[in-house]
């Protein structure tokens, strides 16, 4: 039995999440949106209302997102409302072709996730949970320490 080294575990490792990156590619394929746009239109949906809020989660410059908000406001998905108190922070409110857009194709998607999810066990479930936010832990931790 070969012996399994670090480059060949990391390597192992590095295609699982290009694989599993593939899938979750094509969610949002298959509604036809980008990437950005359906993470955005979820995070909506899940409350998360503001454009620096959805950058911040998913990691994504503001140009890249603002870049998804005008695909999503022309699709007539999302509007922008300024906050009475700061009319330069906008809410984005999903319009009623968003909200029946998010529950016919987005959620139909996290379903089909959550199916996946049962298929393994409790212990399983927990485990994968934590080692990858683990794994994301120490990943940051090398990457500050490394900075200059």
């Amino acid at each position: 039995m070969k012996q399994n080294t670090t480059a060949d575990s990391l390597k192992l490792f590095r295609e699982t999440t290009m694989e599993l990156d593939k899938i979750y590619s094509l969610f949002s394929k298959s509604c036809g949106l980008s990437e950005p746009e359906y993470w955005s239109l979820l995070l909506i949906y899940e409350g998360v209302v503001t454009q620096s809020k959805i950058s911040e989660k998913l990691s994504l410059s503001r140009q890249t997102l603002n870049s998804a908000f005008k695909q999503l406001i022309k699709k007539g998905l999302v509007y922008l409302k300024p906050y009475e108190n700061d009319q330069r922070t906008k809410e984005a409110i999903l319009t009623d072709k968003g909200i029946d857009f998010v529950e016919k194709n987005l959620i139909f998607m996290h379903r089909t996730e959550e199916l996946a999810w049962q298929k393994m066990t409790r212990e399983e479930q927990n485990t994968l949970a934590e080692l990858s936010g683990k794994f994301r832990d120490l990943l940051k931790e090398v990457l500050e320490k490394s900075e200059h």
